[in-house]
């Protein structure tokens, strides 16, 4: 009797066919038993991989032709699996060996760059006695013979055999494998079909082993040795090569790590893919020392008059005044224009953070603010893979009726109207109300007391209605009416494979994102593919293509603190009703236009929210394609370039119906002597239409040298050419009487309207801004550079690195002192570990010693070698006139912001499981472009020129450690700290000395970046206004300009200064645990004051002085009659007594991942691996101060963290 049996690794028993399908032994043609239920859906499954081969066989040629092999590996007692785990990802061929290979030599110490097969080869196998052979893609190990006796494994004859068809869990056949008969001494090795033919007798074992497999051992029985066919299953190895460090990518070039000289960190797939991450920068914040990414504390800075508030995402510090202070970002070699949006977390191989001069030089006047360069995952030969990634993402809406608002909020802003206005409104008011000249829009209860004030209601009417207005609070019916949960939705899919010689790697990314405020949502996708070619022994190309669409709506949802809280948003029956905010004028005079014809000018938030939209489409591509060519051993030359293009439409749609159509209708609405009515602004809605196209390409040539010369000498260096070309254009239109769904529009007398020819009769008060309506835009950037690096490394002991790089430019001046000075770094390194005297420590794995001096640039655009000029409405003349405005002479002198760094840095390893760096540094940042005095004959001061600076320094910390280190256990830890400091040491500043221009500054000189200031506060006198304390200890309540600069001063920055992440990773089995925990410290805040006059009164508000005795209360709010004075108004709100530590701490992320690997459900369908992960992200903060106020909570008014829950699916096949 013939048989066939399947056998499964997970079992030491043969599983035979039962008679459930009508036979006991049978033959399986793919890979696994199918049968009844199961055949349709292995049939489908079959299917698609088979037309995912066919597809990816007509993108990708697979050239038969042969090419040379190189690896590239660093470390020392690498596991020998490790070393064969990466010549097959490395190369493509899979090494087979056998146990007394592992025996003879577990481990090797290993500095190994671009070397070539045979030579690494050679050294693994130096010493002891095995050799190795060849052939194809497989390279065979085995013992040497001790005389010249026939192999010691002769080949058998195929007769009888046994078919032996080795699988891995999907049933993919695994071609390659070898396969022992122990007791007859004898092997082969398995097809491209998985298959091998080879006699055995009862009694024999067969062992099966595949590099990245376990090694299966099968006994060979009575039934069996009579079968016709035997399957076997291997499963993975547990084994991997993450810890190994292969190489530093610096975008340009490729170092081992004992090479580089400056402060470089590195984040592995392993560590980014610990959280589930839907954007770029969250799977970055808290993994690396001297990146803070901080969306949580905004800085606010005022340049030339224009304010800016910007989240913090820099390297090291800030380091410039008008230029861009975020870190340059390079995916695949590349520095990108794009939208970080652009970069899909689910492609991410590597990252590494570029901070000092020594590692970013060579990325020139870009490199000022540090560098990230993003290496994204490609195909490895083989066959075709697929990846599938689905992950859900929800976040609470807020519940504003536990924000820190108080709870009679309502009746606190009606005190306070009655208090302020009781003696103000007369029987007059009003009737004032009713005409244009005192139309203005004022709260309910202004209104009731004006009515009380003409006798149209009585005291108890009056006393009513405030009673009605007290009673009510819209926190929930405002949560209710325009939030919602939020959720994102994201689906990833990859396909790659190929061969040696052509390798491809396509994904398909779609993102759906429903915002938290209604009507507000918008959709990704993301398309990108790669392939690798060897066009012959010496040439290989490599292109990628990425395409972005993104599709954004938004809808105006009123901001909840532009809303008194006892203003109703709906009527009883769910009619929309008007709020002040918006309406800029009052109801009674808006009746008295809309009796008179025009429209209802007031806002409706309700309305509003469904009948005006903005909707976003944009689209984005970056086509890539790289030439190497092999001139000798050793020495390469790339040849290649980059193309991206954006192209953003803005469509920006307020129907007839809307508030503001309404608004800009009326404004313009004039009265004939008859009194006709004349709509200069036609009826109907209002269209602007915005375009932006952004265009650039960088073309670079590149010679490479890495070559190791007799046993102590290694030079790795580059030197290339760049040009690059930026272009950006954009236009603006907009049309009135607009109607979207016939598309037609309606002319208008803009020549009137621009000159004021057209006044509204009734009220003028949403303005038409020609410029605003119609704008042309275009600027174009041009940049040729040359650059150089060299790494020299003598004895794997001391390495000497220098960077050299030349940027010429249209924006920069004319000067040649300035036009070819270059940016130049140098760096040295000492590897202790290396020396002879530290032998004798085996415990210590690393231990180096590292120092870089050099500069790096950076370039701001608010000034160029050319005037630049604003269009503007010349109103001196009659009639006005199109006009071009002055904004910054030509600046013969300008040049790039330079940047001086200093580094001192140490890299450790002790045993196998910990390893860190602690990095000193120093930059100093000059010739800064800021306004500056410049000769007044000249032209216009201040103007902007280069003449300002800025220091940092700090100190950066990195532990890892794992402390359990077991095939089934793993417990790894990942700790980082920086700290910074910096200095403004020279600017121009015409501030006025308060704060509420000194920390709308920014900058300001001899303080650090984002500078606090606070007045010296003294309480209350006795009528209840603010007191100062000046620099002498005088106080005073009499305030002015003279002696409020004397009672303010410096109290901290508002920006961290130490930044901590702390994760920990627990693996057991097919289960993992993370958590991420941030920390921010250094810094100060301003706790908000209670104000009675705010649209939503923080607690105590009502606790305003009413009488002498309140002032003695220190948490007392100042009389009403200092919210009416400037400068009392200023000292309360910025008194140092609620000036705190910002310190915050916050549990960021909790992961949790089971991995269902063993299931049969997964094997029928084709499945290698299936994991689910749970994630809670924002689950807690706490403030460390008296309030508890947290800046992670996003206001102060919200004292608690809203978590975000989320879940993925991650399988490939």
């Amino acid at each position: 009797m013939t048989s066939n049996h399947f056998f499964s690794t997970k079992h030491s028993q043969f599983m035979q066919k039962t008679a459930d399908c009508g036979v006991r032994f049978f033959r399986v043609p793919i890979g696994h038993p199918v049968c009844g239920r199961h055949h349709t859906l292995t049939k489908i499954v079959m299917v698609m991989k088979l037309t995912i081969f066919f597809l990816t066989t007509v993108l990708v040629h697979a050239y038969a032709s042969g090419s040379a092999q190189t690896v590239t590996l660093s470390g020392k007692d690498l596991p020998l699996k490790q070393v064969f785990t990466a010549i097959e990802k490395q190369t493509g061929y899979v090494v087979l060996s056998s146990k007394d290979l592992i025996a003879s030599r577990k481990s090797i110490s290993l500095d190994a760059y671009n070397l070539q097969l045979n030579d690494l080869l050679n050294i693994v196998l130096k010493d002891i006695p095995f050799k190795y052979d060849i052939q194809g893609k497989t390279i065979f190990i085995s013992r040497k013979p001790a005389t010249s006796p026939p192999a010691t494994f002769p080949m058998l004859p195929p007769v009888p055999p046994l078919n032996i068809k080795v699988i891995n869990r999907a049933g993919v056949p695994l071609s390659g494998a070898s396969v022992v008969n122990k007791k007859k001494r004898r092997s082969g090795i398995t097809d491209a079909t998985g298959m091998l033919h080879l006699d055995v007798s009862p009694g024999d074992v067969i062992e099966v082993s595949y590099i990245g497999y376990e090694t299966r051992s099968v006994p060979v029985t009575e039934t069996l040795a009579y079968a016709t066919s035997l399957i076997i299953q291997l499963e993975p190895s547990v084994t991997v090569l993450e810890n190994v460090q292969v190489v530093v990518n610096t975008g340009y070039q490729r170092i081992r790590p004992e090479q580089s000289t400056g402060a470089i960190s590195q984040i592995t797939t392993k560590e980014y893919e610990s959280q589930i991450s839907t954007d770029f920068l969250s799977g970055l914040n808290g993994k690396v020392s001297g990146l803070l990414i901080n969306n949580d504390i905004k800085f606010n800075s005022t340049v030339n008059g224009v304010p800016s508030s910007k989240s913090l995402f820099n390297i090291r510090g800030i380091s410039t005044i008008t230029g861009n202070q975020n870190p340059l970002i390079v995916i695949d070699g590349f520095p990108t224009e794009l939208s970080l949006s652009m970069i899909d977390p689910n492609e991410i191989k590597s990252i590494t953070i570029l901070k000092d001069a020594a590692a970013a030089t060579v990325y020139g006047v870009r490199a000022s603010n540090g560098v990230i360069v993003i290496e994204r995952k490609k195909a490895t030969a083989g066959h075709p893979r697929m990846n599938f990634r689905a992950t859900t993402s929800f976040t609470p809406a807020d519940d504003y009726t536990r924000y820190r608002w108080a709870k009679d909020g309502s009746a606190i802003n009606v005190g306070y109207d009655q208090d302020i206005n009781k003696n103000s409104i007369d029987a007059t008011t009003w009737n004032r109300l009713n005409t244009s000249n005192s139309a203005n829009a004022e709260t309910p209860a202004y209104y009731i007391m004006a009515q009380q004030a003409a006798s149209i209601i009585t005291p108890d009417q009056a006393s009513r209605a405030f009673d009605a207005l007290k009673d009510h609070n819209n926190s929930a019916e405002y949560g209710k009416l325009f939030q919602r949960t939020a959720s994102i939705q994201n689906y990833h899919l990859d396909v790659s494979g190929g061969s040696s010689n052509a390798t491809y790697y396509f994904t398909a990314n779609y993102a759906r994102n429903k915002l938290a405020q209604i009507n507000n949502d918008n959709n990704r996708i993301i398309l990108s593919g790669r392939t690798t070619l060897q066009l012959s022994e010496r040439l290989s190309a490599e292109l990628m293509t990425d395409y972005q669409e993104n599709r954004e709506n938004a809808a105006p949802v009123p901001d909840i603190n532009s809303i008194y809280p006892y203003e109703r948003l709906q009527d009883a029956n769910g009619k929309p009703m008007p709020i002040i905010s918006g309406s800029t004028i009052n109801p009674f005079y808006n009746k008295v236009m809309m009796d008179n014809g025009l429209l209802d000018y007031l806002y409706y938030p309700m309305t509003d929210v469904h009948e005006i939209n903005d909707r976003t489409r944009s689209t984005s591509n970056r086509t890539t394609l790289n030439f190497n060519y092999k001139l000798l051993p050793g020495i390469t030359v790339t040849l290649g370039g980059i193309y991206e293009g954006n192209t953003i439409n803005l469509r920006h749609n307020a129907s007839e119906r809307s508030s503001e159509a309404h608004q800009y209708i009326d404004s313009y609405v004039t009265q004939n002597t008859d009194g006709s009515l004349v709509f200069n602004i036609p009826k109907g809605g209002f269209l602007r239409e915005q375009n932006t196209k952004t265009s650039s390409y960088t073309i670079r040539a590149q010679l490479n040298y890495d070559k190791t010369i007799g046993k102590d000498h290694a030079i790795n260096g580059i030197a290339g050419a760049e040009v690059r070309n930026l272009t950006q254009q954009g236009s603006s239109a907009a049309y009135f009487g607009y109607n979207d769904e016939t598309l037609l529009q309606q002319p208008i007398n803009y020549d009137g309207i621009a000159n004021s020819t057209i006044i509204g009769s009734f009220v003028n008060r949403r303005n038409i801004n020609y410029a605003n309506l119609f704008d042309q835009l275009y600027t174009e950037d041009r940049f040729v550079s040359g650059y150089s690096n060299i790494v020299y490394t003598y004895k794997r002991r001391y390495s000497l690195t220098g960077s050299i790089r030349i940027d010429q430019s249209n924006l920069f001046g004319t000067d040649p002192k300035y036009r070819y000075k270059p940016l130049w770094s140098v760096g040295g390194a000492w590897n202790i570990a290396n020396e002879h005297f530290m032998q004798g420590a085996p415990w210590l794995k690393q231990l180096k010693l590292r120092a870089a001096y050099g500069f790096n640039g950076n370039v701001a655009k608010l000034s160029l070698p050319q005037v630049i000029a604003q269009s503007y409405l010349n109103t001196y003349t009659t009639p006005y006139s199109d006009a071009l405005r002055l904004f910054a002479n030509a600046n013969s002198g300008l040049r790039w912001e330079q940047t001086k760094n200093v580094n001192v840095g140490l890299d450790y390893g002790i045993l196998d499981n910990v390893s860190g760096s602690i990095d000193f540094y120093h930059k100093n940042s000059t010739d800064l472009l800021a306004s500056g005095q410049i000769d007044p004959t000249i032209g216009t001061s201040p103007s902007f020129i280069n003449n300002a600076s800025i220091n940092n320094q700090g100190m950066e910390i990195t532990l890892r450690s794992d402390w359990i280190k077991k095939a089934n256990v793993n417990w790894n830890t990942g700790f980082v700290l920086s700290y910074n400091t910096s200095k403004v040491l020279k600017i121009y500043q015409n501030l006025t000395l308060w704060p509420s221009s000194t920390n709308a500054a920014g900058y300001v000189e001899g303080q650090p970046v984002g500078a606090l200031y606070a007045y010296r506060y003294a309480g209350l006198d006795a009528n209840g206004m603010p007191m100062v304390r000046d620099d002498k200890g005088n106080t005073s309540s009499s305030l002015n300009y003279d002696n409020t600069s004397a009672a303010f001063y410096y109290t901290g920055t508002s920006i961290p200064t130490t930044n901590i992440g702390l994760s920990n990773r627990l693996d057991i089995g097919n289960f993992y645990f993370y958590c991420m925990v941030s920390y921010y410290g250094g810094f100060k805040v301003q706790v908000p004051r209670a104000d009675p006059a705010a649209f939503r009164p923080l607690d105590g508000a009502g606790n305003y002085w009413k009488a002498p005795g309140d002032e003695k209360n220190p948490d007392a709010v100042m009389a009403l009659a200092g919210f009416n004075d400037f400068f009392a108004g200023m000292v309360y709100r910025n008194a140092d007594n609620y000036v705190v530590k910002g310190n915050y701490v916050t549990i960021r992320d909790i992961t949790a991942s089971y991995t269902f690997n063993n299931s049969l459900f997964l094997k029928r369908i084709g499945m290698n691996h299936f994991e689910v992960k749970l994630q809670a992200s924002n689950v807690w903060t706490r403030g460390l101060n008296k309030y508890n106020y947290s800046m992670a909570t996003g206001s102060y008014a919200k004292p608690y963290i809203t978590p975000t829950y989320s879940a993925a699916l991650f399988t490939n096949f």
